[in-house]
C-alpha cells in the first residue's frame, strides 16, 4: 500500500496524461467559459413539409415571378418561425424573403429585431441591416451593423456587440470585428473591448465564449487569486459531459511559485440509489520545506518538514443498492503528505469545497483538514423493524507514519460486524429484550508487546422489565449480560501468560424512573396559537462490578470497562409551538415548531463516595437548542464544577437573521486549562445590489488571530462582481472576480 501511494512513476505518468489532455483541449477551446443548464430540444421541422401564411392590411400577387408583396402589419408565419414588419416581398417558389420597417423574426425562442432583412426561410440564412439578436435561454443580445444568418443557429457579423444586459445603455458590453456566434456552441471575436456602460475597461485581441443552453462539455468559471504563498495563480475547470448519467471535470491550476495542480472529478449515477464522486489531484511542487530559513515561508508550524515535491490527494464516496435491502457505502480519503490540506484548503477542488460537495450530496463528511489520520471505510448495512446488521472495515492511513517512515501502530477495522435487536416484547409476557453482539478483527500495520492483532466476539443481550408506578412514573429496571472472547496470538499479559483465547463474563444491573409534566398554554397571538410544555424528571441508576482485566489485550474501550455504580438525575423541558394558517388555496395547515430544548443532569458516583474521594458529584451539564422563529437561533452545552465554581467547559453557538438575508453567526468555545477561542461571520446586505461579509476565528487562550476572511460582492442583473480577501498565520490572498451574465466569469 505504502508502494502505491509513494511510488513516483505512477504520480509522473498520470500527471503527464491528464497534462497533455488538459492543453490539448485548452488549444482547441480557448479561455472564457459559461456554466450549461438543461434545456430540451425537440425533432427538427421539415422545411418543405412547411405551410407558410401571410396576413397584411395589402397583399399583391406577381405571378410572373410568384412573389407575394404585403404592405402594413405584415405578419408571415410557418411552423415556429413568425416574420414581422411594415414591407416583406415573399418568393412563394424559393421561399425567399425581404422585409423592412420595424422587421422582427422570431424563431423558437428567439428573436431578431433590425431596420431591414433579407432571409431564406427555409434555410434560415440571409443578411441583417442594423440588427439585434435576443437569444432567450441566456438572456444574451448581439448587435451589429451588418450581420449575416449563417443557419438557423450560426450568426456573423463584421463590426457589432454582445451583452447580457438589456436596454440602449446596458451596464456592460463587449464591442468587437469579426464576431461569430453559433448557439449550443461557442462564439469568437477579435480586437474586443469591454465597456462599462459608455467607459471602455478592458481590451483583449481575442475572445472566447460558449453561447450554450444545454449541458456540454466545455470550460467553465474560472478562479483567479494572489497569494503570498502560492503567488498569481489561475484556475481552469474543463466540464465533460460523458453520458446522461455521468461528467467529470478537469482542473488545471497555475500557481507563478508553486506550479501547476492538475485536478480531475468523475461523477456518476447508476439508479435511483447508486452513485458516485471520484477526486483526483496531484502537483509537482517548485517548493519543499527542508527546514530551512531559504523555505520557512513554505512550512507549518504544526507539521514536520516536507521534502516531497510530488504532492497528491486521492477522496471518493460511493454508494450503492446491493438488492435485498441491503445498501453499501464506500469513502477513500489519502492525502500524500500532512501539509496538502492545510496548504489546499480553498479552490474548487480544495478541502472546504470537497467537504461542503460530500455532506451535500452524500450526507457523509471528512475528517478534519488538519488531522494526519485519515478514515477509509467500507460499509454494508441493512436495517429491518426489530433488527439491524452492519458490517465495517475501516482503514485509517497514517500520514505521519508513512511519510516517516516509522512505525505504524494505528488499529485498523478488518472487518466489524454487528448484529443488534431492538428492544422489543418477549412474546406475551411484560418482559422487553434488546441484544448487541459484534465481531471484529483487528490489524495493526507493525505490532508491540502491548499493541497486537486480534479477534474479539462480544455478545450483550438486556432484559428490561417497564412498569407504571400509579398514574404518573415509569419505573424501568433492567439487568445484562456480557459475554466476551479474544483470540491472539502475540499477546503475553503480565503474569507472562500467553494463551490464545481469553474469555471475560460481566453484568450490569440499573433501572430509570420518570414521569412527564405537560401544560398547555393558548396565546391566540401572531407567534402562536398554543405552545406546549413537558417537563420530563427522570433518575437513572447504574451498577457495573469491578473485575480484573489486567491479563486481557486491549483494543479499545469495550476491553477495560470500568466499575460502576452511579446515580444520575437529569431534568428536561420540550417547548413545541402550534400554529395555524390559510393556505393560498383556502385550506387551513397547522404548523408545528420545536421551539426549546433545554436539559440539566449531573450524576453522584456511589463508589467515589465509599472509596472516601472527595468529588463523587459530576460537573452540571446543560445543554439547550432554541429556535422560536427562523430568525434566531442558539445551541448550548455547558458543564459546571460544583467544587470549583467554575465552567469546564462551555460551547455556545448564536445565529441571529433578518428578512433581507443579514445574518450573524458567533461560535464560542471553552475548555478549562485547555483551549478558548471564538469564531464570528457577519453576512449584511448594504442594498439589494452591493452585499458583505466578514468572518474572524481566533485563539483566546493565546491571544492569536487563527484566520480572517472578508468580501464584499456586488450584483446586477446581467453582471455581477466579487472581491474576497483572506489572512491567516500562514497565508494573505486576494481573488477579484467579475461575472458578465451571458459570457462568463474571470478576474485578478
Amino acid at each position: 500500500m505504502r508502494n502505491f501511494f509513494t511510488g513516483k512513476n505512477m504520480f509522473c505518468l498520470l500527471k503527464q496524461k491528464l497534462l497533455s489532455f488538459f492543453v490539448f483541449s485548452v488549444f482547441f477551446l480557448s479561455f472564457i467559459s459559461l456554466n450549461g443548464v438543461a434545456a430540451a430540444s425537440g425533432l427538427p421541422e421539415n422545411p418543405e413539409q412547411i405551410a407558410w401564411h401571410i396576413s397584411a392590411r395589402a397583399v399583391t400577387f406577381d405571378n410572373k415571378k410568384n412573389l407575394y408583396i404585403a404592405e402594413e402589419d405584415v405578419v408571415i408565419t410557418g411552423g415556429k418561425t413568425r416574420l414581422e414588419a411594415e414591407y416583406i416581398e415573399f418568393s412563394n417558389k424559393t421561399k425567399d424573403a425581404f422585409a423592412r420597417g420595424n422587421v422582427l423574426l422570431i424563431s423558437g425562442e428567439d428573436f431578431i429585431s433590425c431596420n431591414a432583412m433579407n432571409i431564406n426561410l427555409a434555410t434560415q440564412t440571409g443578411t441583417i441591416t442594423k440588427g439585434t439578436i435576443f437569444i432567450q435561454k441566456n438572456n444574451f443580445y448581439i448587435n451589429g451593423e451588418n450581420i449575416k444568418k449563417l443557419g438557423k443557429f450560426s450568426y456573423s457579423a463584421d463590426k457589432g456587440s454582445i451583452t447580457s444586459c438589456s436596454g440602449e445603455s446596458p451596464d456592460w458590453k463587449i464591442s468587437a470585428r469579426d464576431i461569430k456566434v453559433t448557439i449550443e456552441g461557442y462564439g469568437t471575436a477579435r480586437d474586443t473591448i469591454l465597456w462599462a456602460k459608455n467607459i471602455p475597461a478592458l481590451y483583449s485581441p481575442f475572445l472566447w465564449f460558449p453561447v450554450q443552453t444545454k449541458r456540454q462539455t466545455g470550460f467553465l468559471i474560472p478562479r483567479v487569486t494572489s497569494s503570498d504563498r502560492k503567488g498569481f495563480g489561475y484556475e481552469q475547470p474543463l466540464f465533460l459531459a460523458v453520458s446522461r448519467n455521468m461528467d467529470a471535470t478537469i482542473y488545471a491550476d497555475y500557481m507563478t511559485d508553486r506550479g501547476t495542480k492538475i485536478g480531475s472529478e468523475f461523477r456518476y449515477i447508476l439508479d435511483n440509489k447508486t452513485k458516485g464522486s471520484i477526486f483526483l489531484d496531484f502537483l509537482e511542487d517548485d517548493k519543499i520545506d527542508d527546514a530551512t530559513d531559504k523555505t520557512k515561508n513554505y512550512s507549518f508550524s504544526t507539521t514536520p518538514q516536507r521534502t516531497n515535491s510530488d504532492r497528491f490527494w486521492f477522496r471518493m464516496k460511493h454508494d450503492q443498492d446491493l438488492g435485498y435491502g441491503f445498501t453499501g457505502k464506500l469513502d477513500i480519503d489519502v492525502v500524500g503528505d500532512e501539509d496538502y490540506l492545510q496548504e489546499f484548503k480553498d479552490g474548487f477542488t480544495g478541502y472546504y469545497e470537497t467537504k461542503e460537495y460530500f455532506e451535500k450530496e452524500f450526507g457523509r463528511s471528512l475528517d478534519e483538514y488538519d488531522n494526519n489520520i485519515r478514515k477509509n471505510q467500507l460499509n454494508i448495512n441493512k436495517s429491518w423493524s426489530t433488527y439491524s446488521f452492519i458490517f465495517d472495515a475501516v482503514w485509517y492511513d497514517n500520514i505521519y507514519a508513512r511519510r516517516q517512515n516509522i512505525d505504524d501502530t494505528i488499529l485498523q477495522t478488518l472487518p466489524s460486524i454487528q448484529f443488534d435487536a431492538f428492544m422489543q416484547q418477549i412474546g406475551p409476557s411484560k418482559f422487553f429484550y434488546s441484544l448487541g453482539s459484534e465481531y471484529t478483527s483487528f490489524y495493526r500495520q507493525d505490532t508491540s508487546t502491548s499493541l497486537v492483532n486480534g479477534q474479539r466476539l462480544d455478545i450483550y443481550p438486556k432484559v428490561f422489565l417497564p412498569i407504571k408506578l400509579g398514574k404518573f412514573f415509569n419505573f424501568e429496571p433492567y439487568a445484562g449480560v456480557r459475554q466476551t472472547i479474544w483470540h491472539t496470538t502475540e499477546f503475553t499479559d503480565i503474569n507472562s501468560n500467553s494463551d490464545d483465547f481469553r474469555t471475560r463474563q460481566m453484568y450490569d444491573i440499573g433501572a430509570q424512573l420518570s414521569t412527564k409534566l405537560i401544560k398547555i398554554f393558548d396565546l391566540n397571538n401572531n407567534f402562536a396559537d398554543k405552545i406546549k410544555q413537558e417537563i420530563i424528571p427522570e433518575l437513572e441508576y447504574a451498577f457495573i462490578p469491578g473485575i480484573i482485566q489486567d491479563d486481557l489485550p486491549y483494543f479499545d474501550d469495550l476491553d477495560k470497562i470500568e466499575e460502576k455504580n452511579t446515580l444520575t438525575w437529569s431534568l428536561t423541558s420540550n417547548f413545541t409551538s402550534k400554529k395555524s394558517r390559510i393556505s393560498p388555496k383556502g385550506k387551513e395547515i397547522t404548523d408545528y415548531r420545536d421551539i426549546a430544548y433545554i436539559k440539566l443532569f449531573q450524576s453522584y458516583d456511589i463508589k467515589k463516595e465509599r472509596d472516601k474521594e472527595t468529588r463523587p458529584f459530576s460537573e452540571i451539564g446543560l445543554e439547550t437548542e432554541l429556535a422560536p422563529n427562523d430568525f434566531i437561533s442558539l445551541d448550548m452545552d455547558v458543564f459546571w464544577s460544583p467544587y470549583d465554581s467554575h465552567f469546564k467547559t462551555l460551547n455556545i453557538g448564536n445565529t441571529l437573521k433578518d428578512k433581507r438575508g443579514d445574518s450573524l453567526r458567533t461560535e464560542y468555545r471553552y475548555t478549562s486549562s485547555t483551549s478558548e477561542s471564538l469564531y464570528s461571520k457577519i453576512d449584511i446586505n448594504l442594498t439589494n445590489e452591493l452585499s458583505a461579509f466578514y468572518s474572524i476565528e481566533k485563539n483566546i487562550e493565546v491571544k492569536k488571530t487563527i484566520e480572517t476572511r472578508a468580501g464584499i460582492g456586488f450584483k446586477k442583473p446581467c453582471w455581477a462582481l466579487n472581491l474576497y480577501f483572506l489572512k491567516s498565520s500562514d497565508e494573505q490572498s486576494i481573488t477579484f472576480l467579475i461575472k458578465l451574465n451571458g459570457i462568463g466569469e474571470f478576474g485578478i
